[in-house]
């Protein structure tokens, strides 16, 4: 399947200069296929409402007033998530939001403008695919898939629909990351060879206490969605972080924070090749994803990325970006000449600018109104998408793996 991306490398760095898209979509129009005017109201429609959703649901709140939002709609396949939602809703907007467990019948919802979507991963392009073609704007949580399968259908949609879709990597909406995105398009780092970035955290993540979860609460058959059938299983159902049928792992559920900052910093959208490796060593716990995993990640225009995570122990972390003229340290938001040689060779350490966060909800909200690309667009939840996908398929298969731009696909090679 060959299908026109439509973004170039300087494209993309044009674009994400500021770490806020400047790129319209030209006559897009929201869901009433009306444009809307200061005054009308943003409806929006909550799917999956648990606690990432909380957050999100707050930071609507944070914005309503200026934004003019208001949430309409939750949709949730667990009762007592579902019934706190509402709660809040009411609360904070005083109107009495629609309730389901079915996101199909919560996308046929009229006066819906967008929905946000924090389900479980290998749901967020499925419902983001379908958002878009009933006509819906979305904030759709990250990782943006758990296939590439998966993204690209989702892409698709989007695309031919002209929907405005922000996704949630919320990270390139932060000052320090925007002013290192800023040293790294400059050149002050000269010729850039690698990354290194390594999360770790000493516990059992994911794990949690399901036993408490009573079959009666839950709407298994739409939780499974496209999964295959299985008896109700309520580790499945809360811990289904620990499980292939619903997460690609560690690089999805961790990695995409920073596999997503790498073509905001270099303008590579996605990586050519990567190899993979780990293992389940410290958590023997009934997870079929690893606990520690180690990527290596090749991009087009010469540099490597090393992503690595473990949760056996907490020491070690690193963000290092490494260039002929020195390093710039993402944890510690500065610059040095570290590693550097030659008459370009960075001289004194120096912190980043300070530059001011945005926030990334406000972001899409106004985005809907002026229709341009909000700062995570769909062009970035496809490109770490790419990333993802290649380091879980490399662990998973034990084999190198290639992107083809052309066909959109991944393969062995």
């Amino acid at each position: 399947m060959k299908t026109d991306l439509s973004i170039s490398r300087r494209d993309f760095l044009a674009k994400s200069a500021g770490g806020v898209a400047a790129m319209t979509l030209g006559s897009v129009v929201l869901a009433d296929d009306k444009v809307k005017g200061a005054n009308d109201r943003i409806n929006i429609v909550i799917i999956g409402s648990g606690g990432r959703a909380g957050n999100l649901m707050s930071e609507i709140k944070a914005q309503a007033k200026e934004c003019n939002a208001v949430i309409t709609g939750i949709c949730d396949v667990y009762r007592p998530n579902r019934e706190s939602a509402i709660k809040r809703v009411k609360e904070w907007f005083n109107n009495e939001p629609r309730e389901t467990s079915n996101y199909e019948e919560a996308l046929q919802w009229p006066d819906v403008d967008a929905v946000v979507i924090a389900t479980p991963d290998f749901a967020h392009s499925p419902i983001l695919a379908a958002a878009a073609r009933a006509g819906k704007d979305a904030y759709c949580e990250k990782p943006m898939c758990a296939t590439l399968d998966q993204a690209r259908e989702a892409y698709k949609a989007v695309k031919e629909n002209k929907r405005i879709v922000q996704i949630g990597t919320q990270r390139r909406s932060e000052g320090g990351f925007k002013a290192a995105a800023e040293v790294v398009r400059s050149g002050q780092l000269g010729k850039i060879s690698r990354f290194i970035i390594a999360i770790n955290v000493n516990q059992a993540r994911w794990m949690r206490d399901y036993k408490k979860i009573k079959q009666e609460d839950v709407d298994w058959d739409r939780f499974l969605m496209h999964m295959p059938r299985r008896p109700f299983d309520p580790m499945r159902f809360l811990c289904w972080h620990l499980f292939r049928d619903y997460t690609n792992g560690l690089p999805g559920l961790w990695g995409s924070h920073y596999f997503d900052l790498v073509p905001l910093f270099t303008g590579d959208l996605y990586p050519k090749s990567g190899v993979a490796h780990g293992g389940i060593y410290v958590w023997k716990d009934g997870r079929e994803h690893a606990d520690t995993f180690h990527t290596l990640l090749e991009y087009p225009s010469g540099f490597l990325v090393s992503w690595a995570m473990a949760l056996g122990n907490s020491s070690g972390g690193a963000f290092t970006i490494h260039g002929t003229n020195g390093t710039l340290d993402c944890m510690k938001y500065e610059l040095s000449g570290e590693g550097g040689s030659g008459p370009d060779k960075i001289k004194e350490k120096q912190p980043l600018p300070k530059l001011l966060g945005d926030s990334h909800m406000k972001n899409w909200l106004e985005c809907m109104r002026s229709r341009k690309a909000p700062t995570a667009d769909i062009e970035a939840g496809y490109a770490h998408s790419v990333a993802c996908c290649m380091a879980a398929e490399a662990y998973f298969s034990g084999k190198r793996m290639v992107y083809d731009h052309n066909t959109m696909e991944l393969k062995a090679g």
